[in-house]
């Protein structure tokens, strides 16, 4: 099966979160099950800037393409990212069929790409309509043949579902389409003269494709559009379609339902790996801990805290923001401080918060139990992941999740809010779990101080006054299968349903 993948973000290159390393970690899993891939992301100058670092390289495909925005052509080339050594492993000839290969192109407009940060350009429905028609443009040529799929993700692609359904519908007649709404809180609202710019008939300004309180819905036209429609947990499938998370599209998710499917995400079992991982100095696997006590020790020393100390280290490795209830966090310091907590946060985001960590940090009562680091730093990410005792992560909402499931992986007990994918990968401990040597974390329900602090108790409880128990949600944790494996698989099945609804019409 051919396979375009579409995104705007691709780990490592470009990643603001779970986005990026989606789209870099599935097709790899799905070229394993014999896919040919192609993955697609915009040449933005920090994916040019992270190429060198990195120490690969950019080759030119001599596959261009033309696009005209209104009266205005823009010109696109193709490159492929070439990681060296590396990439013997994982590419092949897109034209066998008989295994699978992964290519990963870079679309480089510089009058589109090449600036500083990656969204909130006033001219963004222009860049990523332009990104998605030289996906539908070129993928044949660099795949061997028109795709079976294309498999567009959020609102920045969800144009291609729209593309395939009209103007390129006689052209490609049997390529299916796949939508993954990765964060429905984020949908491409524009205004209606827009559709001037995106090659589309005006008609479907209409409210059963883009049309949207007077303006354009990138999201609601993919939703409607394509020929199959995911979700990144099986629980948040579900809560899009209440007024609770719904984002208003509850009634187009709940219309268009019977194509809507909950896919839990996994995770690169070999990128986050304690065993192997080259951002840890000391290994360690379920079956011996001891290096996890020295990533610990790393972790006080890095921020200038005893590295013997024996109290509870927890983390957060977070984009700083209140849908991710790092205000409740802020909150909880002063009794965090009073049960002798070392906290410990990696992340960047709202300037607030940022702010407020940092003065936390400053400020003389907490100074000796907070750590805040702003940025994105993967590498600290993998250490503070291997060397904190517990992660919080109180969402508001959350799709999916990789911090917990990266947590479990490294023997970090979660403390979590039951939502979304969190509800789904997290075994809170009760007494029947802890029975039954299922448990791999804590959880609470309300969204308030006090449920994030009656979970922070539990666990504090386990940890001072259980260490048995403590150590077998940490095993727990680590034994849990959370590859991309049985996902991928569930992908591929809904990718023949796909296949089979074209083919029906």
């Amino acid at each position: 099966m051919r396979i375009a993948f579409a995104a705007a973000e691709l780990t490592p290159w470009v990643s603001t979160g779970g986005l990026g390393e989606v789209a870099a970690a599935l097709p790899k899993a799905l070229a394993k099950l014999g896919c040919q891939i192609a993955v697609f992301v915009p040449l933005y100058r920090q994916v040019r800037q992270n190429v060198g670092s990195r120490g690969a390289r950019l080759i030119d495909t001599g596959v261009t393409a033309q696009v005209w925005i209104g009266d205005h052509r823009h010109d696109s080339r193709v490159f492929r990212i070439d990681e060296g050594p590396r990439q013997a492993e994982i590419e092949a000839d897109p034209a066998d069929t008989k295994s699978g290969s992964l290519i990963t192109y870079a679309v480089d407009c510089p009058a589109l790409f090449d600036r500083d940060g990656v969204y909130g350009h006033s001219d963004d429905a222009v860049r990523y309509s332009n990104f998605s028609r030289v996906v539908l443009y070129t993928a044949h040529r660099l795949l061997g043949g028109h795709p079976d799929i294309f498999h567009a993700h959020d609102w920045h692609t969800s144009l291609i579902p729209l593309y395939l359904e009209g103007p390129l519908r006689r052209a490609l007649p049997n390529t299916a389409s796949v939508l993954t709404i990765h964060n429905l809180a984020y949908q491409g609202v524009f205004p209606a003269s827009e559709i001037t710019h995106l090659g589309l008939d005006p008609s479907l300004l209409r409210m059963e494709r883009l049309g949207f309180h007077g303006g354009l819905n990138w999201l609601q036209g993919g939703i409607a559009a394509a020929d199959a429609i995911t979700t990144v947990s099986p629980r948040y499938a579900d809560e899009i379609r209440t007024d609770q998370y719904g984002e208003n599209l509850q009634g187009v998710l709940g219309y268009h339902s019977r194509r809507l499917f909950g896919v839990l995400n996994g995770i690169d079992t070999e990128v986050w790996n304690p065993a192997t991982d080259p951002f840890l100095t000391s290994h360690f696997d379920a079956t011996n801990l001891s290096g996890k006590a020295a990533c610990r020790r790393r972790v006080l020393a890095m921020g200038q805290l005893d590295a013997d100390d024996p109290h509870p280290v927890f983390g957060v490795v977070s984009r700083f923001s209140k849908q991710k209830g790092l205000d409740l966090v802020a909150d909880l310091v002063p009794y965090l401080a009073s049960r002798s907590v070392r906290l410990v946060l990696l992340g960047k985001g709202e300037p607030a918060l940022e702010d407020r960590f940092q003065r936390l940090e400053r400020d003389p009562h907490f100074a000796k139990y907070v750590r805040v680091r702003v940025g994105f730093e993967p590498d600290l990410a993998h250490v503070l992941q291997a060397g904190a005792d517990a992660m919080l992560m109180p969402s508001r909402y959350e799709p999916c999740g990789l911090t917990q499931m990266y947590a479990m992986r490294y023997g970090t007990v979660p403390i979590v809010r039951a939502v979304g994918g969190l509800f789904d990968t997290v075994v809170p401990a009760t007494a029947r779990t802890i029975a039954e040597q299922t448990a791999t974390g804590f959880t609470y329900e309300h969204d308030t101080l006090a449920g994030l602090q009656w979970a922070v108790d539990r666990a504090l409880d386990t940890f001072y006054g259980n260490p048995p128990v403590w150590r077998q949600l940490q095993q727990t944790g680590m034994a849990t299968d959370f590859s991309w494996q049985q996902s991928a698989q569930h992908y591929l099945d809904i990718y023949a349903m796909a296949q089979r609804r074209v083919a029906n019409r």
